[in-house]
């Protein structure tokens, strides 16, 4: 079954389920395999707590196959696991009504709210996007749709006048100087047309995403945690990330109640947590993949600043010129800034360098025939 299920969503992965596709590898390995592997976990655990034995409890001989039922679903209902280490004592009768477990229901919402997690960024970056101008998903669909590859083909002119038109509407809206530009001005919505903003709401999202495992860390050590080892929280980078026995054991002990003629008798017994076994190595993997997952974005956030830094080296690089003027690369580069830098390197990164460098050369082209 579990097998099946992990079939599935490999078919389900290669499923184009959007019309989207405007960001880069990295982000992509977020929203896409991280939140889908997210998925997979919340079906899996969501599927075992509804049809498995997440929770097997021993029963005295006294008690009935009903009853021993009875008890081990109030037990995996009610929160009042109390945790027993492997290699420590039995809890003392004092501590017994104070350590609980209380988070064993809620792993595949858990699960499902990191999907979401991973996947929010992605929605701010297009609403953000929206309002740049640049169409920035048609241009890859026109693009990968045209498989003439031809420096003239019908998309690639399409993209690049479309881009031309593009930058000449932002370069006339900063020179606009009548009373009504200059009351939008002041309205901030001169702003979209700076040539910058598109960049501000790249590098915004990137931040999101940053935030976002960040925050997913801290949801990992704060709260998946029980009362009895409250005080081991901290364990972003210490020996505690490969030692989960204390935060999922395998033994615990449950206390309920039963009416008899009135009378309240109160039980405690002793039971397991088979589910346990392999919540240790799945948050693991999970804790592991998010500390990569951090790492990756900050070195893509570095590396996207080192890119706007190094803007006019990178068009040129796409280019295909033998002799390039530097006075139509300058005019060029400074007529695209950092905005229509972004649009290239998305174009290139989601399609192919042939592209984005056909694109960039029919826009060096006519800055070179105005001179």
């Amino acid at each position: 079954m579990i097998v099946k299920t992990i079939e599935s969503y490999a078919k389900l992965a290669q499923t184009r389920l959007e019309k989207y596709d405007d960001d880069d590898l990295v982000e992509k390995l977020i929203r896409k395999f991280s939140a889908i592997m997210m998925l997979i976990f919340a079906s899996i655990f969501g599927f075992t707590q509804l049809v498995g034995n997440s929770i097997k409890c021993w029963c005295p001989n006294e008690y009935s196959g009903s009853r021993c039922a009875y008890a081990e679903t109030y037990c995996y209902i009610t929160n009042l696991y109390v945790p027993i280490n492997n290699s420590s004592h039995l809890p003392r009768r004092e501590e017994l009504q104070s350590h609980k477990i209380l988070y064993y229901q809620w792993i595949p919402f858990i699960f499902s709210i990191q999907a979401i997690l991973f996947y929010f960024p992605n929605v701010v970056w297009r609403i953000l996007n929206s309002k740049s101008g640049f169409d920035i998903n048609g241009y890859i669909e026109e693009l990968k749709n045209d498989n003439s590859g031809q420096n003239d083909s019908q998309g690639i002119k399409f993209v690049t006048h479309h881009i031309e038109t593009c930058l000449l509407f932002k370069k006339n809206y900063q020179h606009r100087g009548n009373f009504k530009n200059f009351v939008q001005n002041r309205l901030s919505i001169r702003f979209f047309n700076n040539g910058f903003y598109l960049a501000l709401c790249y590098f915004l999202t990137k931040i999101l995403y940053l935030a976002s495992i960040f925050f997913q860390m801290y949801i990992l050590n704060n709260w998946l945690i029980d009362e009895h080892h409250s005080s081991k929280k901290n364990w972003f980078f210490g020996p505690h990330l490969f030692n989960l026995e204390d935060r999922f054991p395998h033994m615990t002990l449950c206390k309920y109640e039963v009416f008899i003629l009135t009378d309240p008798q109160l039980h405690w017994l002793q039971c397991t947590l088979p589910i346990n076994v392999y919540l240790r190595k799945v948050f693991l993997i999970i804790y592991l993949w998010l500390l990569v997952l951090f790492f990756l974005v900050v070195v893509d956030i570095f590396k996207f600043i080192i890119f706007l830094l190094n803007g006019r080296k990178f068009l040129a690089s796409l280019i295909r010129e033998e002799k390039v003027i530097e006075e139509s690369l300058d005019n060029l580069s400074g007529g695209l800034k950092a905005d229509g830098l972004i649009v290239l390197k998305l174009l290139k990164s989601n399609t192919n360098n042939f592209n984005a460098s056909a694109i960039a050369t029919n826009l060096y082209l006519i800055e070179a025939k105005k001179f």
